[in-house]
This record gives structure tokens, C-alpha cells and sequence, in this order.
């Protein structure tokens, strides 16, 4: 064996060696991948983190501080034993404390996306479902519309390992956030949605998301100003539920904004007919309230004063949110018709509640305008972009394995392409030698 082709036959034999241990390499990392996804605890460990996240669960209401040092000591034991289920969804129950009790939105996004990238290297769908789910209505809430969407996309993913009512309330954001955006293409794409929604909704008799469908997309062809498809998805609301006396509050409210689509196009007594046809199904206070005020609107519109404010003052006997805007102006419009009746002294009196109503939610408003600026939500949105980007495809284990195999392969290929080469080059060398050699004898 010459010399050129010994050392490409050792070349080659210590690269197909390492190929081999490469390939076994890549195997065996694949189930590590696997067995990570697994995870395999104790299961006294695992009994003791249960519990120790119910009890999170159960005082989390009256006593956040205390429940976030707990979840500290949980994400901290979890971590300890490498789980990154625990870790994960202890690290969610912190972002819904902040989310929902403490009202810290950064903390809240900060930890649902560290949660997220705990959860996103476990099996369990329903947990990554309401991590995106909550970023979503995050999002949505701040106006981060397209961030809502994609979180809401990123959880329908996982709708083969989802259940009924998390699918509902999944599809039911996913239109929320999609209508709010407001271009035609959303709209078309958030009916989709909620027609989604609605489907999974009545196959178990999820009563509420069937209702609040009906009612969003309602909501979805008013701000288009189509009342007619607006009032045809009312009326589906109603034969619903017409019949189901547990249910008469969603027929009340399906007649309630029947009458605001009237009240918009101007027709005051289909507004007042399909607003009196509400209460007589309505049973909750406060829906009540919000009906009898768009009555007396109807009824101020139409000149008939004395009926406005008369449906008014009975209106602020039901239940009302003193710190809404919305319906703290009840006493600016009972102020109004009070003094076109020439009744200064109890005008007087309803003005007054509402400036001081007012105030209130001025200041409020003020406190909560500083705390937004201390938030500044989009400004927390960029500081933790590497918790939304995806990984680069090059620094997944499999992916490296991969690679490293292509060059190894390319290395091998190209080794034997230069070795060959130079063989050849050796021959044509010695040739040509020969040939030069053979030129040059001098025949006597």
C-alpha cells in the first residue's frame, strides 16, 4: 500500500469512528430531551410540592406577601431537583399574584414569561395554555394587540391536549383581541373565532362563553354599524335561552343591546320597547341599573323629561359604580333635566354628588396615570424581549448534534477529495519525471 493511500485509509477509518460516536451521541441526547419531558420526582417530593402550592393557592387572596415568599421557597426547592414543572408553574402562581392581587404589571409579565420558558421544557399543555392565555390578556389590555394575538396563536397549538372549556375560553380571548384591532381582516378572523368558541362551548353547556359569544360578536357588526347582524346574533342569544328560567339574565341582556342598536340608529321606540322587554328578564342590580339608564337617554332624546327622570331616580336605587365614569354620569344628566324642569334645589343636590364623584375618580385616575408611567408597560415589553423570541434553531442540543455531524461529513468528504488530489498530482509528477528523464539519454 503506498504511502498517500495508507494515510487516507487511517483518515477515513478515525472519521467514520467519530461519525459513530457522534451518532450515538445524538441518540442519546435525544432521549435526555425525552426523559427531561418526563421528569421523574420522588414522590414524597413531589406530595410535599403539591401541597405546599395549594396552600399558595388558598391564601393567596387575603395574604399575598406571605404567598410569594412561599412561592420563593418552592421555586428555589424545585429548582434544587431540577424540575422544571414546579419551578414553572410556581413561578405562573407569582405572575397571577402580581397580575391580579398586587396589580405590578411588570412583575406580572416578568414572571409569566420566566414561567413560560420553565413550562415551554415540560408536557404539560393546559399549564403552557394559560401562561399564553394570561400574557394575552396582558397584552390585550395594554393595547399590545398584535403581542395578544400571537400569544393566543401560540396556544391553539395545543389544542389537541386541551379540553373543552379551556378551547372556549382560549377561542373567546382570540376573538376579543382580534375585534379590538379593528381592520377588516381581524373582524373576518375574530368571527372564525368566536364561532370556534361557540362550538365547544355548547357541547358541554358552557352557558356563560355561549351568552358572552353571541354578545361579543353582537358587539363586533355594531362598531362595523351593521344593526342588523348585530341584532340577528341578539336573537340567537334569546331563543337560546328564552325558555331556561335559570338563565333569564342572558335573555335580559341580549334584549338590552337590541335596544342600544336602536338607540344608535335613532329609533326611539323599538329602544324603549326592546329596553322595557330587558327588565322584565333582568334580576341582577347592576344590569339593571345600566338599563334603566339607557331608558331614560332613550326617553330624555325624545322630550319626555318627566319619564327620564323618573326611570333615573329609580335607577340609582339598584346597584352602581360610583367609581365609573360611565355611570357617575347618571347625576350630570339628572342635573341637566332637573333644571330644564325648573327643580334648581334638587339639581343642586345631584350636581354636587357628582362632583364629588368626580374628584374621586380624578384622583384615582391621577394615581393611576403615575403608577402607569412607573410602569411603562411597553418599555417592560422591550426589556424582556428574549423571554418572546425564539431560541435560534442553532442552540437546540439536536440541532448542534446535527450540525456537527453535517461537518464532520463535509470534513471527511473533503479530506478524501484532497488526499485523492494529491495522489494523483504525486503520479503525474513521477511521470513526468520519467518522461524528462527519458528525453534526456544520450544515445551514443
Amino acid at each position: 500500500m503506498s504511502k498517500s493511500n495508507l494515510i487516507t485509509t487511517v483518515i477515513t477509518g478515525r472519521l467514520r469512528k467519530l461519525i459513530g460516536v457522534l451518532f450515538i451521541t445524538l441518540f442519546t441526547l435525544s432521549s435526555c430531551v425525552q426523559e427531561a419531558d418526563l421528569e421523574v420526582i420522588d414522590p414524597e417530593i413531589k406530595s410535599t410540592l403539591d401541597a405546599e402550592l395549594a396552600e399558595v393557592l388558598e391564601i393567596m387572596d387575603d395574604n399575598s406577601d406571605m404567598a410569594l415568599q412561599k412561592l420563593d421557597k418552592i421555586i428555589s426547592n424545585a429548582e434544587s431537583i431540577d424540575s422544571k414543572y414546579y419551578a414553572g408553574k410556581a413561578k405562573w402562581y407569582k405572575a397571577y399574584i402580581y397580575d391580579e392581587i398586587v396589580e405590578d404589571v411588570s412583575q406580572a409579565y416578568h414572571h409569566y414569561n420566566i414561567a413560560l420558558k420553565d413550562i415551554l421544557q415540560t408536557d404539560d399543555s393546559s399549564l403552557k395554555m394559560n401562561i399564553y392565555n394570561n400574557l394575552g390578556i396582558l397584552y390585550r389590555f395594554y393595547g399590545q394587540y398584535d403581542a395578544a394575538i400571537n400569544n393566543y396563536e401560540s396556544a391553539i397549538r395545543l389544542k389537541d391536549d386541551l379540553t373543552m372549556d379551556l378551547l372556549s375560553d382560549l377561542y373567546y380571548n382570540y376573538g376579543v383581541a382580534l375585534k379590538l384591532k379593528g381592520d377588516s381582516i381581524s373582524f373576518f378572523k375574530a368571527e372564525e373565532a368566536f364561532t370556534e368558541s361557540l362550538e365547544y362551548a355548547k357541547q358541554i353547556d358552557y352557558h356563560e362563553n355561549i351568552a358572552s359569544v353571541y354578545h361579543q360578536i353582537g358587539l363586533m357588526y355594531k362598531t362595523m354599524e351593521d344593526y342588523e347582524m348585530a341584532r340577528l346574533s341578539y336573537n340567537n342569544m334569546i331563543r337560546t335561552y328564552v325558555g331556561n328560567a335559570d338563565l333569564q339574565e342572558f335573555v335580559g341582556l341580549a334584549y338590552h343591546d337590541i335596544g342600544v342598536t336602536h338607540m344608535y340608529e335613532g329609533s326611539v321606540e323599538a329602544a324603549v320597547t326592546a329596553f322595557e322587554k330587558a327588565l322584565e328578564y333582568k334580576r341582577e342590580s347592576g344590569s339593571i341599573f345600566v338599563t334603566k339608564y339607557d331608558l331614560g337617554t332613550v326617553l330624555l332624546r325624545d322630550g319626555r323629561t318627566d319619564e327620564a327622570i323618573s326611570i333615573w331616580k329609580d335607577a340609582l336605587n339598584e346597584k352602581h359604580d360610583k367609581n365609573n365614569i360611565e355611570q357617575v354620569q347618571i347625576y350630570s344628566d339628572l342635573t341637566s333635566a332637573l333644571k330644564e324642569n325648573n327643580q334648581f334645589k334638587e339639581a343642586l343636590g345631584y350636581s354636587e354628588i357628582y362632583n364629588s364623584n368626580m374628584q374621586d375618580i380624578l384622583a384615582k385616575g391621577e394615581n393611576y396615570k403615575s403608577q402607569s408611567d412607573r410602569i411603562l408597560f411597553a418599555n417592560v415589553v422591550n426589556e424582556y424581549d428574549e423571554f418572546n423570541k425564539p431560541a435560534p434553531f442553532f442552540s437546540r442540543p439536536m440541532v448542534i448534534v446535527a450540525l456537527v455531524l453535517a461537518t464532520t461529513a463535509l470534513v471527511y468528504a473533503l479530506s478524501i477529495l484532497y488526499y485523492r488530489s494529491r495522489s494523483k498530482r504525486k503520479v503525474s509528477e513521477a511521470v513526468s519525471e520519467i518522461q524528462t528523464k527519458f528525453m534526456n539519454i544520450k544515445v551514443d
